[in-house]
């Protein structure tokens, strides 16, 4: 549509270039270089004495499917100043590639603001009256191609990330803190030993009781670089939003995402937010099933059993005593017996004397069960004799599974499951015979139907639960056939506290689940790994003594 108030086209035209390249847009770089587009727009407005170039705005590096760009807005409140009231492109697709904000421009804002337009490669000038017509037809159909060609860019450009995130390739800007980019494969992860210390430690602060916010504090008192500051000092050019003053300082959403990312362990993880569309730029969180995870892909900073602990230290419900950096021995571990819920500490002062007492939570609100009171002293006691008692008895049972492990594998006999089966075996034939023998004494006449059927009904119970217990034992026979007895890594963890003599939170988060008060005499300790150990010990005991024996001799 021309515009009704241009009655001398070339009078006074006050024009400004505009210039647009991205790469991002599948714009080919040396063909629409910022420098080409520059020297065509000169070269035209130089053939035209009417036209005079008065500003020249450039957005380099910015798509063209959304109008938010600095050079686009500073240009926007030039029009509205009345500084320039023309606008010359190379063609359409520089001023943008969404169809439907480039006819708004093009039929409403620009006209509206009496603004001349001119695309010089398609030909445009919406001051020319004689293609108007065909403009109108013409012009949204090569929007809507310069649409599409981004969309179909966007969807290419898509694929092939999504190729390389599953093949395990990083494809990020920047490597997270303890790694950097390797420098002849800038899509692998290698360690970066300085920072990779700091993640350790951070790993064994929290081990040790203390929280995040703890932790961030005491890095900041020891003047470690926080991860943003070390990568500026790496000669990157990162910018962090944790900043405090004119130095970026550690806090402990940061030591939260460090013992919480699983790429430490060797594991890369992409693809946990994504934009919403090609024309959108905003970033949206991605579910934890969606985000793609590709194992061993470099080396681990922190080991996987190590990380996994971690994860369930943070899921306790923890918190420090006032004035205190660590959380207090069994805090988040300890459960009251009657409802479940925590215990927690209570300090109780008699003849100058301080006491720790744990009792349950609900009974301290005033919601019933009972205080199950506990001495903190007795019960750091108890539980201490119970570990090393544990300590012992896995020390013991790697020495019963070397001695089992020097008897070939297919000589081991697993004695009690083999011989529990065939019993079953017996019992189901037994049964069985016996409903044979009830349908022939009721043919007979010796049994009436009615015995029968209850006869019948009994049989059929016992053979039933008989079947169930046999698929029972199959699956520990299969179990225990299965179990690999030479890679135990959890006999380790344990082995390492053969020396302890005392507590401490460490060897309680690695080796203890939960803690269960009922009375002064009756608590329950569950360890980690419980049903591994349980099926080493039944293991072991399947192979009986003699057969270690005879293949010791």
């Amino acid at each position: 549509m021309a515009l009704f108030f241009y009655k001398e086209k070339n009078k006074d035209i006050r024009a400004a270039a505009y210039l647009r390249l991205s790469i991002e847009d599948g714009d080919k770089a040396e063909s629409n270089s910022i420098g080409n587009q520059r020297e065509l727009i000169r070269d035209f407005a130089a053939e035209r004495p009417g036209l005079h170039l008065v500003e020249e705005y450039a957005d380099d590096g910015y798509t063209g499917t959304n109008f938010e760009r600095p050079g686009f807005k500073r240009m926007m409140e030039d029009i509205k100043s009345g500084k320039i009231n023309c606008i010359i492109v190379k063609d359409l697709s520089r001023l943008g590639r969404n169809y439907i904000e480039m006819g708004k421009y093009l039929e409403q804002i620009f006209p509206m603001m009496g603004i001349r337009f001119i695309a010089i490669n398609d030909n445009y000038d919406n001051a020319n009256t004689e293609s108007s017509d065909s403009d109108s037809i013409v012009v949204p159909f090569k929007n809507l191609l310069n649409d599409s060609y981004c969309r179909d860019i966007s969807i290419k450009v898509r694929s092939q990330l999504d190729m390389k995130r599953r093949k395990g390739e990083f494809i990020g800007g920047y490597a997270i803190y303890g790694y950097c980019k390797d420098e002849r494969n800038k899509n692998r992860l290698v360690v970066d030993e300085y920072a990779a210390d700091i993640v350790r430690s951070i790993y064994r602060r929290k081990l040790e009781g203390m929280s995040a916010q703890a932790i961030a504090e005491q890095l900041n008192s020891e003047n470690v670089l926080a991860p943003s500051e070390y990568k500026r000092l790496c000669g990157l050019n990162y910018h962090s939003g944790f900043k405090a003053g004119t130095h970026a300082k550690w806090q402990a959403i940061q030591v939260l995402r460090i013992l919480k990312n699983e790429v430490y362990t060797g594991t890369m993880v992409q693809g946990r937010r994504q934009k919403i569309n090609y024309k959108i730029k905003k970033i949206r969180d991605v579910e934890e099933s969606g985000w793609i995870r590709v194992p061993n892909m470099h080396e681990a900073i922190i080991p996987q059993k190590l990380f996994d602990t971690v994860q369930e230290v943070l899921k306790l419900d923890t918190c420090a005593s006032k004035g205190q950096q660590t959380v207090n021995l069994f805090s988040g571990i300890v459960r009251c017996g009657g409802c479940g819920q925590n215990m927690v500490r209570r300090t109780v002062s008699k003849n100058g004397k301080k006491y720790i007492y744990l009792h349950c939570v609900t009974n301290h609100n005033g919601l019933g069960c009972s205080s199950h009171l506990i001495s903190e002293s007795k019960l750091e006691e108890v539980v201490l004799a119970a570990l090393q008692g544990k300590i012992q008895q896995i020390s013991g049972l790697e020495h019963r599974l070397d001695e089992i492990n020097e008897i070939p594998k297919n000589e081991r006999r697993l004695k009690s499951v083999e011989e529990h089966l065939k019993m079953l075996e017996q019992e189901e034939q037994k049964y069985q015979t016996l409903r044979r023998q009830l349908y022939e004494d009721m043919s007979s006449g010796i049994v009436s139907k009615e015995e029968y059927k209850e006869f019948s009904h009994s049989f059929n119970e016992k053979v039933e639960a008989i079947r169930k217990a046999k698929a029972e034992m199959n699956r520990q026979r299969d179990c225990l056939n299965n179990l690999d007895v030479e890679h135990l890594p959890w006999i380790e963890d344990f082995k390492s506290y053969q020396n302890l003599t005392s507590l401490n939170r460490r060897v309680l988060v690695e080796l203890v689940e939960s803690i269960t008060v009922y009375d002064k005499e009756h608590i329950h300790i569950q360890y980690r790994f419980d049903q591994e150990i349980r099926n080493v010990l039944e293991y072991c005991s399947s192979v009986p003594a003699e057969e270690t024996e005879e293949s010791a001799v």
